[in-house]
């Protein structure tokens, strides 16, 4: 054996504060005691990482629960996958072009008929003359922006062709992040078809205004250079039917003139305070005029009721309605007028009548351009399907509402709606009297 190598001592072995120093000058040994270190730990031990041993039954717990955990991440798996097929059907059977954007609009989810219509390219609208569209007011960005719209544009063709479509965008709420859908119809033959009823309109309506006013004239002339009766009288009587039909077939012609302002936006209104009560009155006893057997009955209250409005235009949407009414319910039955207050705001007028009725089919397309009912009770009555299109149009001109009640086989009521004049000094005043005639 060689020679024992010198042993370094470090500071604390030196100065006999070591454990084991102090043990070997005292006697005492801590670890002989069984005192812990100052980490806790028994002497002779390294600190680890702990290790707790499940049981039997611990392990087995565990397992269900995982594999509980993963049939339903397949069910949900599964029902998502479903859900997804069945969106997939449901846009793929669409007619129309079905567009979801983010929130910066850009596209996320397309259907089959978007990709046939429009193609992968983004929606550039354009006006009718074929500018573009700001970018703010195309569709995708619209509704990205949270805004629910309906709007008209044109998109050209790479031959030149035109086409025209409708967009109709809402917001997907409570979606996360947002999003929203934009639905794409394709109307460019019903926008021709639309076109042409209205070169239609304009052309019927210039071509037959001039001689028609010529027959009218010629009629009144005839009618008042004839001796009067007992002379002539089949020949007035003649003369008396050509200038009833006459100023029927001058009164379409009319609506056609006011169809064509509202077209290109010429038509205006002459604005004032109106009090609708004696305005009614007067509706009324024109109607009585034409009645063919009808009663016609007036209720107003005692206060005027006075609203801003184009009088003459306003009596043309009563006329309108109390023809109807003459028109569809025949024969001694009673047709009511009613005027009122809606509270400080609003006047109603109500027309009333005891006919066979609308069905309710019918009366969601009631007040279109050209609008016809159908059925035996009406198919004999005639007409253009204008009157009520300009009622609507009348009446929305004028800030109000238009809205039909029917039961079919129990009568018919049109309700009109107009706001108050501001500052009438009647507004607050409740009604204590009403009058009938």
């Amino acid at each position: 054996m060689g020679a024992s190598r010198p042993v370094a001592l470090s500071p604390q072995e030196a100065d006999g504060t070591t454990p084991h120093a102090q043990a070997r000058r005292t006697g005492r040994s801590q670890m002989a005691e069984g005192e812990g270190r100052p980490d806790g730990l028994p002497w002779g031990e390294r600190e680890g990482p702990r290790v707790t041993v499940l049981s039997v039954e611990e392990r087995r717990a565990v397992s269900e629960r995982l594999l509980i955990a993963g049939l339903r991440a397949q069910e949900l798996a599964e029902r998502l996958a479903a859900e997804r097929a069945q969106l997939a059907a449901i846009l793929a059977s669409i007619g129309d072009a079905v567009l979801v954007v983010d929130h910066a609009g850009t596209a996320v989810l397309t259907n089959a008929a978007y990709e046939e219509m429009l193609g992968h390219a983004d929606v550039a609208p354009q006006d009718a003359l074929g500018a573009a569209l700001p970018t703010v007011l195309w569709p995708q960005q619209r509704v990205a922006q949270g805004e629910s719209f309906s709007m008209q544009f044109a998109l050209t063709a790479t031959d030149g062709t035109q086409r025209w479509f409708e967009a109709t965008g809402r917001p997907i709420l409570d979606a996360l992040p947002a999003r929203g859908v934009v639905v794409i119809r394709d109307i460019t033959a019903v926008s021709r078809q639309r076109q042409l009823q209205n070169n239609f309109v304009v052309l019927a309506s210039h071509e037959l205004r001039t001689p028609l006013t010529l027959v009218l004239g010629h009629l009144q002339l005839l009618l008042g250079r004839l001796p009067p009766p007992p002379d002539h009288e089949e020949t007035r009587g003649h003369a008396t039917v050509a200038l009833r039909h006459a100023q029927r077939l001058a009164a379409l012609v009319g609506d056609l003139m006011d169809v064509t302002r509202l077209e290109t936006g010429k038509l205006s209104l002459t604005l004032g305070p109106v009090d609708l009560a004696p305005l009614v009155e007067q509706a009324a006893q024109t109607a009585r005029n034409l009645a063919t057997g009808q009663t016609v009955s007036v209720s107003v209250g005692a206060a005027p009721v006075v609203v801003t409005g184009d009088a003459g235009r306003l009596e043309q949407v009563l006329l309108n309605l109390l023809t109807n009414a003459i028109k569809y319910a025949p024969g001694p039955t009673r047709i009511e007028v009613r005027l009122r207050r809606a509270g400080d705001e609003a006047a109603v007028i109500e027309v009333q009548d005891a006919g066979p009725g609308i069905a309710e089919g019918d009366q969601e397309r009631l007040f279109a351009r050209f609008a016809q009912v159908e059925g035996a009770e009406h198919a004999a009555q005639g007409g253009l399907g204008l009157g009520l299109y300009l009622c609507r149009e009348l009446i929305t001109a004028h800030g109000g509402t238009i809205s039909v009640h029917s039961t079919w086989g129990k009568g018919t009521t049109f309700t009109v709606r107009l706001p108050l004049r501001a500052g009438d000094p009647h507004a607050s005043r409740a009604e204590t009297e009403t009058r009938e005639r």
